[in-house]
């Protein structure tokens, strides 16, 4: 029978991470979405494989929107990546095998839902945070396990960037290819299974 351990969460992690994405909406400094999650995943604190990547890709997303379409000041962004934060910290640690859905996938639905003001009584985008969470998990599930948090948050913006695009004609710049710089720190790499895999 699968077993768990205790995940401990810092909060001051999770600070981190967010002042990171103010600070660079603040320098003005466009970053495409991949660029934005590398720089929170590079993080000293954020393990490989840990439940902070539930909060920071819907952070990554609501960083590069509020950048992109120029709609929202520093205080709004601050206000929603609150929201997620508060949301994402509510998915536990081990969530994609021991429930089937991947923290980065529900990630991006929190994303629409705080992007969208969503909430169990909206209409129309109730049913877009469902559709974008469910494209994401789809996408996730095209490579098999065992889980890699980067590899799932890779897979999930992919599949989120497009669709935002088409539903709220929202553009998001992505970089030509993602390559995965991470994998030395993985025991677990997939290598060559993996679609971010490089050799170098």
């Amino acid at each position: 029978m699968a077993t768990t351990h205790k995940i401990e969460l810092k909060e001051e992690v999770f600070d981190q991470l967010l002042e990171m994405c103010i600070s660079l909406f603040r320098s003005g400094q466009k970053k495409d979405v991949i660029a934005i999650l590398k720089m929170m995943m590079d993080h000293p604190e954020v393990p490989v494989h840990y439940p902070y990547h539930h909060f920071i890709l819907p952070a990554a997303l609501l960083t590069a929107a509020a950048m992109e379409t120029g709609e929202k000041d520093e205080e709004t962004l601050r206000e929603e990546l609150w929201t997620a934060r508060k949301r994402a910290r509510q998915v536990p640690g081990g969530f994609c095998g021991f429930c089937g859905a991947c923290g980065a996938g529900i990630g991006a639905g929190i994303f629409l839902s705080v992007y969208t003001e969503s909430t169990p009584m909206s209409v129309e985008t109730w049913q877009w945070c469902n559709e974008l969470t469910g494209i994401c998990l789809k996408a996730i599930s095209t490579v098999a396990g065992p889980r890699c948090c980067k590899r799932t948050c890779f897979l999930s913006v992919q599949a989120a960037v497009p669709y935002l695009e088409q539903r709220l004609g929202l553009h998001l710049p992505m970089p030509a290819a993602i390559s995965c710089k991470y994998k030395d720190r993985n025991p677990t790499c997939k290598k060559n299974a993996c679609p971010f895999y490089t050799a170098e």
